[in-house]
């Protein structure tokens, strides 16, 4: 649809679908969406979603289990310098043979792999929402910033919720 001046209105992407554009869904911001309206993201690329507060508590619960949970007990173990300190040869050899390793490396090193694991965890967090979305788990069909996976990260970084 061609808006005035003769060009195509902006489309925004809004999640998956099975229409011709090869499963993306894309819509005009002036569409009406059959009683999905919440969906549309505007230019500002913010939804006119409108959230319970569930869906801000999981979110910001996720981020502090990525921040200051189970998140980082292997990224701290990895810092230390030792994986299990009941490990050894004989008692879970494979948490030993890691004991040593870490042992082995500089602690330049063993920052990356820190750094590394931390971002693993956000990663699985990420694709858990993906999924959630994906399967039209309410209430994440949708999120703020067109995705719940984009409003994880943007908590991850400190990013404001919109006002409710």
């Amino acid at each position: 649809m061609a808006a005035a001046d003769g060009h195509a209105p902006p489309q925004f992407f809004v999640g998956a679908g099975s229409n011709e554009t090869g499963g993306l869904k894309w819509i005009d911001p002036t569409m009406e969406q059959g009683g999905h309206q919440d969906r549309v993201i505007g230019e500002s690329g913010m939804t006119n979603a409108v959230k319970p507060q569930i869906y801000r508590d999981l979110i910001d619960h996720l981020v502090d289990v990525c921040h200051d949970g189970q998140g980082q007990i292997g990224v701290r173990r990895l810092r230390a310098g030792v994986w299990n300190r009941n490990a050894t040869a004989e008692f879970l050899p494979d948490q030993h043979e890691i004991n040593l390793l870490l042992a082995r490396m500089p602690d330049a090193d063993r920052e990356i792999l820190a750094r590394l694991m931390s971002k693993e965890v956000e990663h699985g967090v990420f694709e858990t929402l993906k999924a959630l979305e994906e399967f039209e788990i309410a209430p994440f069909e949708t999120g703020y910033e067109g995705s719940p996976f984009n409003d994880f990260v943007g908590r991850l970084d400190d990013w404001q919720w919109p006002e409710p």
